[in-house]
């Protein structure tokens, strides 16, 4: 993978020019030795040292360092007209550091570690483009257990203004003439939340949580689901661990609706006029399924046919990417085994450490979404003939640059994927373990012939 510079990140601006270049090194670190700890991804004890000071630095902000990422984020949605956005919580779990100072609770009272909140960037085909936006924060200890009244305190001050934030903070980073489409699951189906959805060229489409009563008097879902010879199709959905897709039958059903404000509800508006998609599995229940489908899904987007309606079942298909990055972040980089004092240290390197996993991301999915480019749009030169000589254990220099589809199928190879007709393309695990035996591979074959790459 080509090593990232400072001259990418518009925005980096860590006061002091050496702060600049580790935070570079740092992200270049974790993308060519994913799991590795802090001393084996760097070459000597001086850049380990260096990347531990990064961390405890006051003048490195958590701001500034969120700031530079989105920036370069954003960079990456250049002239796309339409862009999914995928946000999600993730809670990142330091339960073995008894010694880190100022980790909060997570879900479970005895959990300790940080949360973050991240909005992914996605084509419309469902290729994953760049971290957008990431915000972390820690739970204080001191208020673990003691019950508020959550109608009585204002929606800024809720943890679920988060969604709200992350939307439009979103809105702002990107141009006006992109339409955004802020896609969420069952935990965003907050009313105050519906009306991102009036900004500029923004849009909505979320997992329904509640049965919300509608102008009519009605309770939205069963106002739906009452009505009668729903069109019957068969989608294309990920099975559990997301190496295939899956035919599933499923009755659809959708219907124009305005919602009403909750009687506890704060907010100045009084209704909102979405469309409402009702979703339900008819096809046997598989066997990695947990429960059939029951989707109800709320959006903004303007819905006139069944074709309309499957469009955008697809593409809340594609929120299930961000659970992969969080998968990614967590067993891929292995950011819950490292291992600092305090946790303002560990809340900097989520940030480094989750723009490295969405690098390694990017690699997997361009690989199915543009196989028959070229290689050279994510390996080095140096990288696509080691990997050549490496798989087909051959000394003879390539003469053709190999597609990008190709050289992933052989890091997968490296990494343990069989290449089976039935084993699909390479998922992200043995996608990664191959890429770090093929930079390790490249150290070695340098020091060895230094002079073998013209």
């Amino acid at each position: 993978m080509y090593q990232l510079t400072v001259a990418a990140f518009s925005e980096l601006d860590l006061g002091d020019k050496r702060r600049d270049e580790r935070f570079v090194s740092i992200i270049n670190n974790v993308t060519n030795n994913p799991g590795s700890s802090i001393p084996t991804q760097n070459d000597s004890w001086y850049d380990a040292k260096a990347t531990y000071s990064f961390y405890k630095n006051e003048s490195v902000t958590i701001e500034s360092l969120s700031k530079a990422i989105s920036a370069f984020g954003g960079s990456k949605i250049s002239g796309i007209p339409k862009l999914l956005i995928a946000h999600d919580f993730c809670q990142i779990s330091f339960n073995k550091l008894e010694q880190t100072e100022g980790l909060g609770y997570l879900a479970h009272k005895d959990g300790r570690g940080i949360f973050t909140y991240n909005s992914i960037g996605i084509s419309t085909d469902g290729t994953p483009l760049s971290l957008l936006y990431q915000h972390s924060f820690i739970r204080p200890l001191e208020e673990l257990g003691k019950a508020k009244n959550r109608r009585e305190t204002p929606y800024e001050d809720k943890e679920s203004y988060h969604w709200y934030k992350g939307f439009t903070t979103v809105n702002e980073l990107l141009d006006e003439g992109v339409q955004k489409i802020h896609i969420a699951d069952r935990e965003a189906d907050i009313f105050e939340l519906f009306f991102a959805s009036l900004q500029p060229n923004s849009d909505i489409l979320l997992r329904a949580r509640y049965n919300r009563k509608t102008e009519d008097g009605n309770h939205l879902w069963d106002e739906l689901s009452e009505e009668s010879n729903p069109p019957v199709v068969t989608i294309k959905i990920p099975e559990k661990k997301g190496h295939k897709l899956v035919d599933v039958e499923v009755s659809i059903r959708f219907k124009k609706v305005t919602i009403v404000k909750p009687e506890y509800c704060k907010s100045p508006h009084e209704t909102i006029e979405l469309t409402a998609i009702l979703l339900q599995q008819i096809s046997p229940k598989q066997d990695w399924q947990e429960e059939t489908i029951d989707w109800r899904l709320l959006t903004s987007l303007a819905i006139e046919t069944v074709a309309d309606a499957l469009q955008c079942v697809q593409w809340y298909c594609y929120r299930w990417l961000i659970e992969r990055f969080h998968y990614v972040l967590k067993s891929g980089t292995k950011i819950e085994e490292l291992q600092l004092k305090r946790a303002e240290g560990l809340q900097k390197a989520i940030h480094l450490y989750s723009l490295a996993a969405m690098l390694i991301m990017q690699m997997v999915y361009q690989s199915r979404a543009t196989p028959d480019v070229s290689c050279e749009v994510i390996l080095t030169k140096e990288q696509w003939i080691v990997l050549y000589i490496l798989t087909h254990k051959t000394t003879e220099k390539p003469t053709l640059t190999p597609t990008l589809g190709e050289a992933v199928k052989w890091i997968g190879k490296l990494g343990g994927h069989l290449g089976r007709k039935s084993d699909g393309p390479p998922g992200l695990k043995v996608v990664w373990r191959g890429y770090q035996r093929l930079i390790n591979a490249q150290e070695l074959y340098n020091i060895m012939d230094k002079n073998r790459f013209g």
